[in-house]
């Protein structure tokens, strides 16, 4: 069967990754690497047997190239994705969609002119623990939704190596952000957050270290959001995340700071990645091979993602609320789309 043919835009560390990923997929093909980075352009598609090409306009003129991969910061999200939906290409687009409600908008317009497929890439939608979790809830399993609460906290290293180019809400939150409302079937209404920022500032970082955030579900259910990139290195794992939702019959919960395995000696304890992209002889498994392969498949057989853009729109609307609410310390009402 044919191979899609992909360029990867990016090729900083979610780009290397999605790089590996899409070159060890047996039905795409790695054709460039794109990057204003010569150097580490280059770098990253010799690796992989690809071609460097320097500017996203020049990666569109090139026909060999069937879809791209979006894994650029978010702040530059639009500008690339909405260049290349324009011109009826597929995008993979990394999550978020964008860094504000109205940069998200603009790529969703985008992708309508342009008649192009547009997949924002929420890879809880491919962890089984939270897609067993939304099979439970739609089969009516703990009954009515009463309340939820979701925390994903991460190293501290994270947020110093972003340097203030993103938001922790919309770098780590944007997941249970997702989560919230995908798993439960239900939206947000409106949100009062609270931010914290100590831990950043000693570093020169202009950022956050943490956003709480009390949410309102239209249908009344509440919940509650923590995240932070403000847990010290010497921490078993950095993807230290849960989900717990109570109905009126039962209740759910996730919890992924052990996948199960331990790794432990006289200077440290680890809990590795065993679900998001873990290495198993030599080739990248888990989560992101899946939404990789899943986004290959459904182009190539033109049939629909697990995620619509109008869900991802939601959830940049439900991540502007919560950062307007830090901001103002007010209830903030949550745009529907």
């Amino acid at each position: 069967m044919e191979r899609l043919k992909m360029a990867v835009v990016g090729a900083g560390v979610m780009g290397q990754t999605h790089a590996r990923t899409v070159a060890e997929c047996d039905s795409a093909e790695l054709v460039a690497i794109v990057d204003l980075n010569e150097k580490l352009g280059k770098e990253v598609a010799q690796k992989y047997g690809a071609k460097y090409i320097s500017s996203v306009e020049e990666a569109i003129a090139d026909e060999s190239i069937q879809a791209f991969t979006v894994a650029l910061p978010d702040r530059l999200h639009v500008d690339a994705s909405v260049k290349i939906l324009l011109s009826g290409k597929a995008v993979l687009l990394e999550k978020p969609m964008a860094d504000t409600l109205a940069g998200a908008q603009k790529i969703a317009e985008a992708a309508k002119k342009g008649n192009a497929r547009l997949m924002v890439a929420q890879i809880m939608r491919f962890d089984p623990r939270y897609a067993q979790a939304a099979e439970s809830i739609r089969k009516g399993e703990i009954g009515e939704i009463v309340h939820v609460n979701a925390k994903r906290f991460s190293y501290q290293e994270v947020g110093i190596r972003m340097r203030g180019t993103s938001s922790v809400m919309f770098y780590l939150g944007v997941h249970d952000v997702d989560a919230m409302q995908w798993v439960t079937g239900k939206k947000v209404k409106s949100v009062y957050a609270r931010s914290v920022s100590k831990i950043m500032p000693l570093h020169g970082v202009n950022s956050e270290d943490a956003i709480f955030a009390n949410c309102l579900y239209e249908d009344g259910a509440i919940g509650s959001l923590s995240v932070s990139w403000g847990i010290p290195s010497y921490m078993p794992s950095g993807i230290n995340a849960a989900l717990e939702i109570i109905g009126t019959k039962g209740v759910i919960q996730i919890d992924t700071s052990d996948h199960g395995l331990a790794i432990i000696n006289s200077e440290k304890i680890v809990l590795p990645d065993g679900l998001h992209w873990p290495e198993v002889h030599g080739r990248i498994t888990g989560d992101l091979k899946d939404e990789v392969q899943h986004f290959v498949t459904s182009v190539r057989d033109n049939k629909p993602f697990i995620i619509s853009v109008e869900e991802a729109l939601q959830t940049v609307a439900l991540n502007d609320a919560i950062l307007k609410s830090a901001e103002t310390g007010e209830i903030v009402e949550v745009e529907s789309i």
